[in-house]
């Protein structure tokens, strides 16, 4: 018997309730699946009736999700991410508990972070007598990438269909690449205690990150060959950070290794890393403000490391694994300090311009000419010579006069 006219087997409109539902029996068994619309109900009910031939049909994976909050999806992140210890994820995590930590995951919305976003902006520090505010750019941005972040596992997790963070626009920030010249470092060591001096030495020697310095067991330096390996850095691969003989000057110099198993441990506890943020408060910045040396901070001299040896004479390329950046693109912001290398790479291969090059080889010396530069341009005005052919142009060319 035909069916109705507008009628489509297997899906239809409930009485009192929203959407398109698609019904299906199984083993005898009546099932009911909603859809927003008519056409992915058809389109659903064709792909279930088509997994009951094949018997692939699980009814399961269909089943509604079990809603989960915030606070605790950030829980169980922090409980399975190799990153755990880290205290700025851990701060992150607490600060986003506290704002949304009780709603579902499925109910944050993008107006909702717009929100927050814009609040996180305008919030001030009180105890300034000029007003500053509270978060740079920079640091919103790094609270809203770990949400992201978070919400994309529970994507893939399907505990939520979209992450409305990737709707989110971040806020621009200043690619600023602030680096101690000679003078400053003199500066800062002259008000420095000697035990504190060194360990912002060893970052200049280095160029590790924060995290990547204080985190550093005595099981990860080898000063037989030179070398310190870091397991899972930012990078997300092990790395080998070459010692340079300052940096293996300054760990000699330790005895820590007698009493705990990190190069820098507490103060008060050795079982314990260093503190970085204290030490920060307690001797770094005090220091920078003592040396007169402002717009500074601790990456700072991350940043020293690399343009040090960029205008040293190092190639980016070795540059880029000594800091393990992911990518060149990373290191190409110290292209500039590069000696000549601007002027080294228009030369080569001109015609113009003379260059010398003396190669001292055991038969004797080899010396490389460029052309001069009157090859193009003739002082007395004559034209330069026409390869393969005896036509003369009617324009002429000359080098600190007139043309006649």
């Amino acid at each position: 018997m035909a069916r109705k006219a507008g009628k489509d087997r297997g899906i239809t409109q409930r009485k009192g309730r929203e959407g398109w539902w698609v019904r299906l029996y199984e083993h005898g068994r009546q099932r009911w699946f909603r859809c927003d619309t008519k056409s992915q109900a058809k389109a659903l009910y064709g792909r279930l009736k088509a997994d009951i031939r094949e018997g692939t049909f699980f009814p399961e994976k269909f089943a509604p999700r079990k809603d989960i909050t915030l606070r605790a999806w950030i829980n169980r992140y922090l409980e399975g991410s190799v990153n755990r210890n880290k205290a700025g994820e851990v701060l992150y995590g607490r600060r986003w508990s506290l704002l949304i930590g009780s709603r579902l995951v499925t109910q944050i919305t993008v107006d909702d972070l717009r929100r927050i976003q814009a609040k996180m902006r305008a919030k001030m520090k009180m105890n300034t007598k000029e007003p500053q505010r509270l978060w740079a750019d920079a640091t919103i941005n790094r609270h809203f990438a770990f949400l992201r972040h978070v919400l994309m596992l529970a994507v893939k997790d399907d505990k939520l269909t979209k992450n409305p963070v990737s709707s989110l626009k971040f806020f621009p920030e200043a690619n600023r690449t602030r680096f101690l010249t000679s003078e400053e470092l003199d500066r800062l060591r002259g008000v420095m205690s000697p035990d504190d001096w060194k360990l912002v030495a060893f970052a200049v020697e280095t160029g590790l990150r924060r995290g990547e310095q204080f985190s550093l067991r005595w099981n990860q330096v080898d000063l037989e060959n030179e070398v310190l390996t870091l397991p899972m850095p930012k990078g997300g691969k092990t790395r080998h950070v070459p010692l340079s003989e300052g940096a293996k000057t300054i760990l000699r110099s330790f005895d820590t290794f007698l009493r705990s198993a990190w190069v820098f441990p507490g103060l008060k506890d050795v079982t314990h890393p260093m503190d970085s943020r204290a030490f920060l408060r307690r001797a770094f910045e005090p220091g920078l403000r003592r040396a007169g040396i402002t717009g500074a901070c601790w990456h700072s001299l991350r940043h020293t490391a690399a343009s040090r040896r960029v205008m040293a004479g190092v190639d980016l390329v070795s540059v880029k694994e000594i800091l393990g950046h992911r990518d060149i693109e990373t290191t190409l912001r110290y292209a500039h300090l590069a000696p000549g290398h601007l002027r080294d790479a228009v030369n080569r291969g001109s015609l113009a311009g003379t260059v010398t090059k003396t190669v001292t080889k055991p038969e004797g010396e080899e010396r490389e000419t460029m052309q001069p530069v009157d090859y193009l341009v003739r002082p007395e005005g004559l034209e330069p010579p026409t390869l393969g052919s005896e036509v003369r142009c009617s324009i002429q060319l000359s080098y600190g006069r007139a043309p006649v």
